[in-house]
């Protein structure tokens, strides 16, 4: 299979040399198109008013691999519509730190796999605790037996695969569930730069979660989760509820 990985954190960062091996190891063509440099948090943020530049790197175990000034999202799709339009699957990650509850919304791990899915192939996002940096391998093989389940079991149209691995040596399990009602508490910081500029830094902690059957909960237990994930953020109960107050 033709697959396409790319991922948030920049072409040379181990997560992506592991999805690299595991993939290639398991017999598929690998393309990489990837942010040049660090972007997290980019979300579903796209380059508009500025040209994107392209260089080809080497990467040990890929058919071809590019770095792009751009988003994760731009990566996407300038690998799916030019690069390497025959890939058949987008894999993103894997990124160094979780994404499960609120942060997949903010996340270009999982918007890099969004966009992917938007054009019709099939998508996985991968990512890991923070707190661990040996375990990218295990990641990236368990994506490949998540893509084998794939191929039996495929995904609706438009679905992201949204996969995390624990803090733990080997994980439990695998565990299907839904993301994590989850919030974070945050300040702005006034701070000065290294040229003496004024500016403000952000800092946050997570807020407390009550424990339950979502991501969040099973990763901190020591499984890996699957939360599959779509573009439509229409609340179908506040929709329904809106329009009986109106039509009443």
């Amino acid at each position: 299979m033709r697959i396409l990985i790319s991922n948030d954190d920049g072409i040379f960062a181990p997560g992506i040399a592991a999805l690299v091996r595991a993939f290639s190891a398991a017999g598929h063509e690998v393309y990489v198109v990837a942010p040049d440099a660090q972007r997290s948090a980019a979300s579903h943020s796209m380059t508009l008013t500025a040209p994107l530049y392209v260089r080809e790197e080497t990467l040990e175990g890929a058919t071809r691999a590019w770095a792009a000034s751009g988003t994760p999202v731009d990566c996407v799709k300038l690998g799916l519509h030019t690069l390497c339009p025959q890939a058949e699957l987008v894999v993103s990650g894997v990124n160094h730190g979780y994404n499960a509850g609120i942060d997949v919304l903010y996340s270009g791990t999982v918007a890099a796999a969004m966009e992917g899915a938007l054009n019709g192939r099939p998508a996985i996002a991968v990512s890991l605790s923070p707190r661990r940096e040996d375990t990218y391998d295990l990641a990236a093989q368990l994506a490949v037996r998540m893509l084998e389940h794939l191929r039996e079991h495929p995904l609706p149209r438009r679905t992201v695969l949204n996969l995390n691995y624990p803090a733990a040596d080997r994980a439990l399990g695998v565990r299907v569930v839904p993301a994590a009602d989850s919030s974070y508490t945050e300040h702005y910081v006034p701070d000065v730069d290294d040229k003496g500029r004024p500016c403000y830094r952000v800092q946050g902690t997570q807020d407390p979660l009550e424990p339950g059957e979502d991501d969040c909960s099973l990763l901190a237990q020591g499984y890996a989760t699957v939360t599959l994930l779509g573009p439509d953020l229409t609340n179908a109960e506040a929709t329904a509820a809106f329009r009986a107050g109106l039509d009443a």
